[in-house]
């Protein structure tokens, strides 16, 4: 690839030189600066002016924006009111050819670029980098208000002065410019959402608004939001392993009657979710702007977002696998025809979850641009972003009960479940029933239908902070030539230090009525059972215990919140620190372009960037041990957290890039690209840590004999007992390199009048090491990408050579392949009708390590087929769009398939737990209306065809196909607003 990158360089550079020794009357460059050079702020003629009126005239604005891009572009352009057709950025965006939308609770968060999730697309604010409070590097958009927003871009090409930490592309929000308007203004929006599930109404309201003085040389754009959002969303989800389990019937069995019956494969937890939440959204930007003559321009440019997040979670959660494994006499009855199980043993949890946050992030840039000597140009930026989030006040309270026989059933839509008596169980296995002398044993002996059974056994207390900063600065020289053989030379630096911190305090345990201090309503609180509060089960839910108030939860909270220091001895549990990290990461760039006249009409820009990232990261490895029992001690007492040595790599590359654009005519714009970039791994997946699964198995010392439970053995004996290699085990990766691509791209677009616009692009990305999420391979400790500290645990052996069959790890793939076309068609048409249409096709492969998977599988986060039609009316004072989106299914975790596995074998090969996020179909409607020139009503019909987001493991056929892992159902909602302009 290296090879390749300087290759497609030389070539580049050869073909501009060559086309200027061949001509041999040199024909002056005539083209206007604004479609020869990178636009710059500072400069007059990039300032255009555009008088703007409705759907159409907002979308001619933002074709001109494009024509003036360097490289390949999509654009959205505000109305003349400065409305975007969303309220949501991440909405408007998904509007673009090339752009998908992934969702979260029902509104839209994070994009999709040409196929590449959102981790491969980069996010800036007025061009500087966004920062994030999450483990991703990837940058919701659901907090930023478009009322803020002067424009919203979608670089798919990328040139060498640019950042090219984006294989799909950038995303480039630019806020309210005075010099960008070209006049003053002043706006006023009032909204009322109202969501038909959760039966709320949401108010909102902004400003925003551009001001000019001194001779207008010094510029004011501003906006301020705020809004506040409340939702419901029903979520079924198989909780949090990514594991589906085998199930064969072994009650009442002998053992040649266990390995001759039915196998089938069916979901191992399952978790009905309500989400009553209110968000509150609060928003600024302000953009100071100074020209004080044509050879200098400043600016002083911020925003800044307030996210409010009041969460009440209602969680019923069924833990399928704790019935043992085969030989157990757990799994009562499997039908292999309808993938039907019942099993024993199965705990039911009761959980009442109230999350309030919150999550700031300010973006801020100083910089200027100053013409020396009339040609040289010097641009300079000191940019700065950061997020903090924080989650302090969290808290769960849980009842359960024990011992339950429960039914189950896996569908792609769904996941079932029902607490069943030892009777009905029975007689649905064909079992013989005696209550005086169950077959069923103590195991299963839970009565789920007497609320008085399910004590309270957990509270549940967490504040957590997490923060994201970057501090970026740059320096670009440019000088302007113009002569017959070259326009410009540009080169400049840029260095960005970016520092992540998680830091969690969290507590978990049972509360004693000993640590109450005597206090009545504490040990009343410790002893209670749900039977002891009032509580009714929600209305259409899927529930099917009842639940009680948000003011009982907070009343049991307060009441046993003294239990937390003697039930810790004032230590930080585990909880606490098990996921709690420190990132830095330090990077350098520097390159080098040029810009070649190529005839009359066309330019060639051409150049380098060296890019250089040092990362380094700190982490625990952690065990939990929730499940696993013995003499002597309680199930925490085998809880570990030992902090892992601190993890570095750095790693450098060059990137080459080579852009053509030629206007033959007035209305035909031809580009075509070879640009190199890159993309780094997320937080999550670079960072070291290694994090056991809570429900462990130890085997005695010489023995395969594995269990959860080892009721007769003493601390002393355990120390002798091995982890089993059936324990779970998630884990960072920090030897992962950066994706790095080669990227190839071509369009044609056509403008024969302010009517029509057709374009069509095709392009196609060669990536090596590529990184994808794989669940369940099997791999030694000793062959990990981090060392684990395994000899310092004391409690219980863990041999270096312990080989695990089911390891959650990020890796870097051999290579993969992305190519496909862009296609869009808008017209006008006299009688006031107009369609927008833009499709996406595409197709990808990739080829991982075959110790992972055998054969080719498609690139994650990638939809094959994205199609936006928009169908409208307008005059002149009234316009009606009816906003059709189509996306197929989208490919997001793969499951093991190692090349020594039979590929006909489910349990070596688990092509089954590929995991997928269903194709959407989605229809929304709006209406405006101009009651005068400054007064502006509309209406907006969102998700019309009450589209789900659904997500489900490929299964097969034990389990009768898909089966469901995550479903958020969030239905319709409707908006009504006014905008007023004094203007």
């Amino acid at each position: 690839m290296h090879m390749f990158k300087w290759t497609a360089l030389a070539l580049s550079v050869s073909a501009a030189f060559a086309t200027m020794a061949q001509t041999a009357n040199p024909i002056p460059n005539t083209t206007p600066q604004e479609n020869t050079t990178q636009p710059q702020e500072g400069d007059e003629q990039d300032i255009e002016i555009v008088e703007v009126k409705g759907v159409k005239q907002a979308d001619l604005k933002a074709r001109d924006l494009e024509r003036m891009k360097d490289g390949f572009s999509s654009v959205i352009s505000t109305d003349d009111l400065g409305n975007f057709v969303d309220q949501n950025v991440a909405e408007s965006l998904r509007r673009l050819p090339g752009v998908t939308l992934q969702r979260s609770e029902g509104e839209g968060k994070f994009v999709t670029v040409r196929g590449l999730g959102p981790s491969f697309v980069s996010v800036n604010m007025n061009g500087a980098q966004m920062s994030g409070a999450g483990e991703e590097r990837k940058v919701g958009l659901d907090a930023l208000p478009a009322d803020l927003l002067g424009t919203i871009e979608v670089l798919k090409t990328l040139t060498p002065d640019q950042n090219l930490n984006s294989i799909g592309g950038t995303v480039n929000v630019k806020a309210i410019s005075a010099f960008d308007r070209g006049k003053n203004t002043l706006k006023i929006r009032a909204q009322d959402a109202y969501s038909q599930k959760r039966g709320a109404h949401s108010p909102k309201f902004s400003l925003d608004g551009t001001q000019f003085f001194l001779d207008d040389t010094f510029g004011i754009g501003f906006a301020i939001s705020h809004e506040e959002r409340k939702t419901l969303i029903d979520e079924t989800r198989h909780h949090s392993t990514n594991e589906m389990k085998f199930y064969k019937a072994d009650l009442g069995k002998t053992d040649d009657e266990i390995a001759a019956g039915d196998e089938i494969l069916a979901p191992a937890q399952l978790e009905y979710r309500r989400e009553v939440a209110g968000r509150t959204r609060q928003a600024a930007a302000l953009n100071l702007e100074y020209k004080p003559n044509a050879d200098s321009y400043y600016y002083a440019k911020g925003t800044y977002t307030q996210f409010e997040d009041d969460d009440l979670a209602q969680r019923e959660f069924y833990d399928f696998q704790d019935a043992g494994s085969v030989g157990n006499s757990e799994i009562v009855y499997v039908n292999s025809q309808t993938k039907e199980f019942i099993l024993s043993d199965i705990d039911v949890f009761h959980q009442h979850f109230i999350q309030e946050s919150e999550n700031k992030t300010t973006t801020f840039s100083l910089g200027g641009e100053n013409r020396i000597a009339e040609r040289f140009v010097l641009d300079y930026e000191f940019a700065q972003s950061r997020s903090e989030e924080d989650s302090s006040g969290d808290r769960r309270v849980q009842f359960r009960e024990r011992d339950l026989i429960v039914y189950g059933q896996g569908s792609r839509d769904t996941i079932s479940a029902k607490i069943m008596s030892a009777e009905d169980a029975a007689e649905i296995a064909g079992l013989t029933y005696d209550p005086s002398n169950s077959i069923f044993g103590t195991s299963g002996s839970g009565n789920g239908f007497e609320l008085s059974n399910y004590q309270f056994d957990n509270l549940f207390l967490e504040d957590g902070k997490r923060t994201d900063e970057i501090k970026t600065v740059n320096l670009n020289l440019r000088t302007d030539i113009f002569n017959d053989y070259l326009n410009y030379i540009k080169v400049g630096a840029e260095v960005t230090e970016r520092d992540h911190v998680r830091d969690k305090d969290r507590w978990s345990f049972d509360p004693n009525p000993n640590d109450c201090n005597d206090d009545a309503a504490c040990i009343a609180a410790v002893n209670s059972t749900l039977a002891d509060y009032d509580s009714s089960i929600p209305s259409d839910s899927n529930f099917q215990l009842p639940f009680e108030s948000r003011a009982t939860v907070d009343q049991i909270v307060d009441a046993t919140r003294q239990t937390v220091v003697p039930a810790t001895n004032g230590e930080v549990s585990i909880e606490s620190t098990k996921g709690d990290y420190a990132i830095v990461e330090d990077t350098k760039a520097v390159y080098a372009m040029a810009e070649f006249p190529i005839g009359l009409d066309a330019t060639l820009i051409t150049g380098v960037r060296w890019t250089e990232t040092e990362f380094s990261s700190t982490g625990f490895m952690s065990l939990e041990n929730d499940d696993f029992e013995f003499n002597g001690a309680g199930a925490g007492a085998l809880d570990i957290a030992i902090p892992l040595p601190e993890a570095a790599i750095k790693y450098s590359e060059f990137f080459p890039s080579a852009h053509i654009k030629w206007e033959p005519s007035e209305d035909i714009l031809v580009r075509g690209a070879i640009w190199t970039s890159f993309t780094r791994p997320s937080f999550k997946q670079a960072r070291a840590y290694a994090i056991f699964d809570s429900d462990i198995e130890l085997c005695p010392p010489g023995t395969d004999d594995c269990d959860d439970s080892q009721g007769g053995a003493s601390l002393q004996q355990l120390s002798q007992y091995v982890l089993g290699s059936d324990n779970a085990l998630d884990v960072g990766n920090p030897n992962l390199l950066a994706m790095t691509s080669v990227n190839y791209d071509a369009s044609v677009g056509w403008y024969p009048s302010e009517n029509l616009f057709l374009e069509a692009a095709v392009f196609y990305k060669d990536i090596e090491n590529f990184i994808v999420d794989v669940n369940g391979i099997g791999m030694s400790i000793a062959d990990l990408p981090l060392t684990l500290p395994v000899n310092q645990v004391t409690e219980f052996v863990i041999p270096q050579d312990l080989y695990l069959n089911e390891i959650n790890v990020t890796v870097n793939g051999e290579s993969a392949k992305v190519y496909g076309v862009e296609l869009s068609y808008n017209q006008y048409f006299d009688n006031g009708f107009f369609l927008q249409s833009n499709a996406t096709l595409l197709n990808s492969e990739a080829v991982l390590d075959e110790s992972i998977r055998q054969g080719k599988v498609a690139l994650p986060d990638q939809a094959d087929t994205t199609f936006n039609l928009v169908f409208g009316w307008e005059s002149q004072t009234f316009s009606a769009r009816l906003i059709g989106n189509i996306r197929s299914d989208v490919l997001e975790q793969i499951g093991s398939c190692p090349v020594t596995a039979d590929i006909n074998d489910p349990k070596g090969c688990k092509v089954w737990g590929d995991q997928y996020q269903a194709d959407v179909k989605s229809l929304d409607f709006k209406l405006q209306y101009d009651v005068t020139d400054k007064v502006q009503v509309y209406f907006d019909a969102i998700n019309l065809t009450e589209e789900a987001d659904l997500r489900y493991f490929q299964g097969n056929a034990l389990s009768g196909g898909n089966i469901l892992y995550q479903k958020e159902e969030y239905g319709r909602s409707y908006q009504l607003g006014v905008n007023v302009k004094f203007y």
